[in-house]
């Protein structure tokens, strides 16, 4: 039997997918640790930094969409655009403000550990329109759940407490994971109809405008960030973690497997920690070490669970 010889045009695609597969998880960890330099030291408001995040972010995205895929990606139906600007209000204004209030008391590696539950609430959110979840998917969710109670120090060396030093913090993240997991399950339709990258365009259109309306009408502290060191660390935000994240993803699901994708989206909560104890000086205890992996076996075994069955 002749060996194989090399197949340069698939190999490229699919180590572009890699390159760009790695570049998304890298960037949105670093979501968690430039939000909580922002907003630890008060230099903007929650809701200010969604804003600009989505405004500038949404900008890049869509001149990038153009003149990559050209005027279709903006051809959607009325119907459509009905179903995605209330997509918006969850998966951008909600999941953004919350994860973003949250992060003035809590770390930026409870956040990123907090919000690599949405696989697991995904997962349950799907029971209520009809999807079936087995006995592996359960031990799954229990497994996440136990650890996301240790790296949130509800369960600690001393037992059970919810007196945890940054407990409000943490149940705004949980909330933005809430947001995002209705925005994933509630937005599976026109996903499929409008492709992964136009919807996510339009949503995150739709956010910034709603986000510019409840900024001039809720009454809210408004902190707009000065000096150029800061709004340094917020173009980053708007740009890197934002537009080109999400087209990394898209693009490297053009040219991987989804469960490759997918697993690798599990450096995020990896490299934040990294991040975090580099700039942060963040620290962990040996319980929410083992709550981190807990956390991630949860995961892993649920999503790889469900995409052998997918």
């Amino acid at each position: 039997m002749p060996i194989a010889g090399p197949r340069p045009v698939r190999d490229a695609a699919y180590m572009g997918g890699v390159f760009w597969s790695l570049a998304s998880a890298l960037l949105w960890s670093t979501t968690f640790v430039t939000a909580r330099y922002l907003l630890s030291g008060n230099r903007v408001d929650p809701m200010t930094l969604s804003a600009i995040r989505f405004v500038l972010g949404g900008a890049v995205l869509a001149a990038g969409g153009a003149l990559i895929y050209g005027p279709k990606v903006f051809r959607v139906s009325g119907k459509d655009l009905l179903q995605l600007a209330g997509l918006g209000l969850f998966g951008m204004v909600g999941m953004s403000a919350l994860l973003f209030l949250g992060q003035r008391t809590t770390t930026a590696i409870n956040a990123s550990l907090i919000m690599q539950v949405c696989p697991v609430l995904i997962l349950l959110a799907g029971l209520f329109i009809g999807e079936r979840v087995v006995a592996v998917e359960v031990v799954g969710i229990l497994v996440s759940l136990a650890g996301c109670l240790m790296v949130v120090e509800v369960i600690s060396g001393g037992g059970i407490s919810f007196q945890s030093g940054h407990a409000a913090g943490d149940a705004a993240v949980f909330l933005a994971a809430c947001c995002w997991t209705v925005y994933s399950v509630w937005g599976k339709s026109v996903v499929l109809r409008v492709g992964g990258f136009a919807a996510t365009l339009w949503c995150m259109v739709f956010g910034a405008i709603e986000l510019i309306l409840l900024w001039l009408v809720l009454p809210f502290e408004r902190v707009w960030p000065t000096g150029g060191t800061t709004w340094l660390v917020v173009l980053y935000l708007a740009v890197l973690p934002t537009a080109v994240a999400f087209f990394a993803w898209y693009e490297a699901m053009n040219r991987i497997e989804l469960s490759l994708l997918n697993v690798m989206q599990y450096i995020t909560p990896v490299a934040t920690i990294f991040l975090a104890w580099v700039l942060l000086r963040e620290r962990l205890t040996g319980l929410q070490w083992l709550g981190i992996a807990l956390v991630l076996a949860g995961v892993a075994v649920t999503g790889m669970k469900r995409r052998s069955d997918g």
